[in-house]
């Protein structure tokens, strides 16, 4: 009969954990290699910090599993009773080990990092995320896969010993462990311990489930505290000289607020035409003709971009959706941690809808996924939009969805329906749209592309919905007097072997308008929180304004910012500098596609940098 050691379960739970780690770790280098994201050179440094990095999660691990261990020698004194607790927890302990090690390959695939912020937020939405691997992965062998590896585990890592662990035994695991924890908490950080300029290299050398909890420990990041200052007084000044047009003028105040105010004033006649702003899900420029694709795969967008206002210098702000909307409707830049729409007392905040509303106009959020998503619901109703999502659709409405919302074309369909009941009232909506996202699935028979096959499909349909989706408001009444704004949420990856690879960062804006704009092509530097003020420039608004952004067809920026949730960007004409938590600012030289470190220091540039960034800091916080 099987007999099993009946206090090792954590021990064996560990050493699994380290096995599944070293194998991960090799697949990932095997593919980064196939790929050319890191050279055979780095491979030895990969696996020695690796390996460093390894035992202080298995140490971090060990302690709460000894923990736990107590306990159930204390609670479960039957010999027998306790061998089985010891093999149900060793099986659940195991699947999630292996459960983790699909999650890893895969968040590689997607993002080219090890777990990160993003993984944090997939965990809180498990539907969503449960829902994509349902649709996309045949769960019909992973689950076995799982449920197999896990009894084989059983069988190798809790084999019988003629000698039991004792309990000072297991005390001795824990403070050895504990002092482990401690000194790494202390005195250790992954990020700092690298060779390499190499960001590929630096991912493999970390650990999964490390970041993880890293990312959710750091969740909200105090610019003040982490990143690089000037005296405040100095940088409002330098912003506020940076972001006066001619027809603005400053406020004087005592507080962020009133120090930022800066209202617009127009001698030209406020036209009050409806604005349709379209987000597209991971719209990189990449994937338009326009930017040089040969996959044909969005035929419609660059036809649609020699009738509009084409913006050819344009990055996203950030990597996540709600980066993007935070950029444009609150026109600031990024924060360190979460989004802004991510706080819960975002009820007051100054966005492009309180212009449109004190004008007059119906706003409006038209989404095909579920709004509490992101906790893009809350923000836009706290701040007053007409939420349309998921929920309102009626069956007979849906022709197709998958986990992350209806099909674009029902989407579209839905935002003519809403847009054809305002009447004379002129609106304002936002639609941001969901095919092009995992599991890229869409309805069949649209275009010459299968449905689920690839991105460049998802990518093909939602061109092929947005054109649907123009044709249609050509019929209608309303739309001589609508002014159509498309762009993207964030690209498809920002992964890359630096930090804050630009064209990583690289999107897409267009402004169509016909009979109200004439075609252009723009090419001045600028970036999503520059989107309304050039839109409301457009409609000759005059508001009280206390965006960062400015009005780009006739106030050139030149200047763009892109962050991850730690890193923080700036450029400027073709220069770029990086502020990174605790650790000397990082400069680059930027040429074409091209992107390399500087050996100068540009402080100017430096300065401007943290003046934006902590000014948005202290105005929001």
């Amino acid at each position: 009969m099987y007999k099993l050691q009946h206090r090792d379960f954590h021990l064996a739970s560990c050493k699994l954990y380290g096995l599944i780690q070293i194998i991960t770790r090799a697949l990932l280098v095997v593919y980064a290699i196939f790929y050319q994201q890191i050279t055979l050179f780095q491979i030895p440094e990969i696996f020695f910090i690796g390996f460093i990095n390894d035992v202080i999660t298995i140490s971090y691990i060990l302690v709460v599993l000894s923990v736990i261990q107590f306990f159930i020698d204390l609670v479960f004194k039957n010999k027998t009773l306790l061998q089985v607790v010891n093999i149900v927890m060793f099986l659940a302990l195991s699947s999630l080990t292996f459960l983790c090690f699909i999650a890893e390959v895969m968040f590689w695939d997607e993002f080219g990092t090890r777990f990160n912020f993003i993984a944090v937020d997939y965990i809180i939405y498990t539907h969503e995320i449960i829902g994509t691997l349902r649709q996309e992965m045949p769960l019909w062998w992973i689950i076995p896969v799982i449920l197999v590896g896990s009894i084989v585990s059983l069988k190798y890592f809790l084999r019988y010993k003629k000698t039991a662990i004792s309990r000072q035994h297991n005390l001795l695991y824990f403070i050895f462990s504990g002092l482990i924890c401690s000194f790494a908490f202390l005195f250790y950080s992954p990020h700092k311990v690298n060779f390499t300029s190499n960001v590929y290299a630096q991912e493999l050398n970390k650990n999964g489930l490390y970041q993880l909890f890293a990312a959710f420990y750091y969740n909200s990041l105090d610019y003040m505290q982490f990143y690089p200052t000037i005296d405040q007084e100095k940088a409002f000044s330098i912003v506020r000289h940076n972001i006066l047009q001619p027809n603005q003028t400053l406020l004087d105040g005592g507080n962020e607020i009133e120090r930022i105010n800066h209202p617009i004033k127009n001698s030209a006649k406020n036209k009050k035409l409806n604005v349709v702003l379209i987000i597209i899900e991971s719209m990189s420029s990449e994937f338009m003709g326009k930017f040089g694709n040969q996959q044909n795969i969005t035929p419609f967008l660059d036809s649609l971009a020699d009738q509009s206002v084409f913006f050819t210098n344009y990055y996203a702000t950030g990597t996540r959706t709600v980066r993007g909307l935070e950029a444009i409707l609150l026109s600031t830049p990024p924060s360190p941690g979460a989004s802004l729409i991510r706080k819960p007392d975002h009820n007051n905040f100054f966005t492009a809808g309180d212009i449109f509303r004190e004008n007059g106009y119906d706003i409006s959020f038209i989404y095909g996924g579920y709004g509490y998503f992101d906790n893009m619901l809350n923000f836009f109703t706290n701040n007053k939009y007409k939420v349309i999502d998921r929920s309102d659709f009626d069956s007979s409405e849906i022709t197709f969805a998958n986990i992350w919302g209806v099909a674009d074309e029902n989407l579209f369909d839905k935002s003519i329906q809403y847009f054809d009941t305002k009447g004379d009232k002129p609106f304002f909506s936002v639609i941001l749209t969901t095919s092009n996202h995992r599991p890229y699935t869409f309805p069949s028979g649209k275009i010459d592309l299968a449905s689920g096959s690839n991105r460049a499909a998802a990518v093909k349909y939602t061109d092929y919905a947005i054109k649907s989706f123009i044709e249609k408001a050509r019929t209608k009444p309303w739309f001589k007097d609508t002014i159509f704004v498309i762009t993207a949420d964030h690209c498809a990856s920002s992964a890359g072997k630096i930090h804050l690879p630009v064209q990583k960062y690289h999107i897409p804006l267009m402004i169509y308008a016909p009979g109200i704009l004439q075609p252009q092509k723009e090419t001045s530097l600028c970036s999503q929180i520059d989107v309304m003020p050039t839109v409301l420039g457009i409609l000759n608004f005059e508001y009280k304004n206390q965006f960062f952004g400015q009005d780009i067809l006739n106030y050139p920026a030149n200047r763009s910012f892109i962050s991850t949730y730690q890193m923080l960007g700036f450029m400027k004409d073709k220069n770029m500098v990086v502020l990174t938590p605790r650790k000397e600012p990082i400069f680059y030289d930027i040429e074409g596609n091209n992107q390399s470190i500087s050996k100068q220091k540009d402080t100017n540039l430096l300065e401007e940098a943290i003046a934006f960034y902590q000014s948005a800091y202290m105005f929001y916080y």
